[in-house]
This record gives structure tokens, sequence and C-alpha cells, in this order.
């Protein structure tokens, strides 16, 4: 007798009719500067981009801080400590 398939606790999360619905757009900050990125910025012309460390996580940066943001990830990949992002502001 096969076992049911059951829910991860994300996705009985995301089914759960007392949550509200993620109806804005995602916040997005420079992971080097602190920034307020808007997500047009990631279309052209682009002002910022989106990186990644070994681990697979995504971070994103603004084109003038990206060689911070790269020493940032590449601290992270190293030690094995989590990113030590800037502060976020507007």
């Amino acid at each position: 007798m096969k076992r049911e398939k059951r829910l991860t606790k994300r996705e009985r999360k995301a089914m759960d009719p007392r949550r509200p619905a993620a109806t804005e757009a995602q916040h997005i900050h420079c992971v080097a500067c602190g920034r307020h990125i808007d997500a047009a910025e990631f279309s052209p012309p682009v002002a910022a981009k989106v990186i990644r460390c070994q681990h697979g996580s995504s971070f994103a940066t603004c084109l003038e801080c990206e060689d911070k943001a790269v020493a940032l990830l590449a601290a992270h990949d190293r030690t094995g400590q989590p990113v030590q992002a800037a502060s976020a502001w507007h």
C-alpha cells in the first residue's frame, strides 16, 4: 500500500485561507549598500543585477556596488557565515 503524498509546510502555509495573499511586489535591496532596488532596474537599461553564491542563493546588487557585493559573497562562500549585507535604506 502506497502512502499519500503530503504537502510541505510551505505549501500548507500558502494554501491557508487565513493568510493574506502576497499582492505586493518583492521588496529588494542591494546586498552591498542597502539601497532600495525597483524591479524595473533589472531590465534594460540595466541598473541592477542578481548574483549567486556557490550555495545557489541569489542576492541583488546595484551595478555601482557589484565589486563589493562579489567580495561579500566570496567571504560568505569561504567562511560559511551569513552574508554581511548592508542595512536597508530608501
